[in-house]
């Protein structure tokens, strides 16, 4: 089967570790260094498409669902094209409207009922309080309030975080194999989940790089500007927009690095002795 990753056909590969995860995350930095302002148009681009999709009544939330991945290879399509040319154009991020457009859908879609499936196991705790806050959008009532914490059950919580980590791996790199190498939905699923879960350690250590550096390193600083006296509207202005037009875009430029690891490409067979 040629288009299967290198891991499946060789299951003795050394196993990627907490360091490959950092290593991603400077590898994002360093193409994001090659266009900043490419890789925040792009970032900013998904955002706000996605925001005037969550905005149309009723359907808003579906659409949202549909065109995430969509989007989402835009954005990925442009870190790749970032490194084989220091300037792609522009329309790089609309490289998802192709003829895998139909799939993305589907697998945005799908992703969405499995996310509302998960989100559906924490009314067994909290009556489903939760549920209707995050389909609120849906249901015609985008003024519900936030629920308190009295409303809500650490044990539906937790219920339904152990649903969705499988959903979560399934679906990682999913749109990347549907749209890049023409997997059907379930293939580019079973290969995603399998995939991220023996790349758990990098994973994970990509993550500790982004509660690092998005979450750590940012309150303290605004810890120490906070103790300065600086007014909130300037702590916003000087750290927390600077922060998301940056961090954002590192975050997916490392995110697509990620997928060169854990799903590489296949290499054709060797030719030996002329067979």
């Amino acid at each position: 089967m040629p288009d299967r990753p290198d891991w499946y056909r060789a299951p003795g590969a050394p196993a990627l570790t907490l360091r490959d995860g950092w290593a991603w995350f400077g590898a994002g930095f360093q193409r994001y260094l090659r266009n900043p302002f490419l890789m925040a148009f792009w970032v900013m681009a998904y955002w706000t498409l996605l925001g005037l999709a969550g905005l149309i009544p009723l359907l808003g939330d579906m659409l949202v669902a549909a065109l995430a991945p969509v989007l989402l290879i835009g954005v990925l399509g442009g870190c790749r094209a970032l490194d084989k040319e220091p300037m792609p154009p522009l329309t790089v991020f609309f490289s998802g409207f192709g003829k895998r457009l139909q799939p993305l859908m589907g697998l945005g879609i799908l992703h969405f009922l499995l996310t509302v499936g998960a989100l559906a196991l924490t009314a067994i705790g909290d009556g489903g309080v939760l549920l209707q806050f995050m389909a609120r959008g849906t249901l015609g009532t985008p003024d519900l309030a936030m629920p308190t914490p009295e409303q809500l059950s650490l044990a539906g919580l937790a219920l339904g975080l152990l649903a969705y980590v499988p959903i979560m791996l399934a679906f990682a790199y999913a749109p990347l194999l549907v749209a890049w190498r023409g997997f059907g939905l379930g293939k580019a699923l079973f290969f995603s989940l399998v995939a991220s879960w023996r790349a758990w350690r990098g994973l994970v250590g990509f993550s500790a790089a982004i509660f690092v550096y998005g979450v750590l390193l940012p309150a303290i600083v605004m810890l120490l500007l906070t103790a300065l006296g600086i007014s909130e509207a300037l702590l916003t202005a000087l750290v927390v927009v600077p922060m998301l037009t940056v961090l954002a875009p590192m975050v997916v430029s490392g995110f697509y690095s990620s997928y060169g690891a854990v799903l590489p490409e296949p290499q054709p067979a060797a030719n030996v002795g002329g067979h």
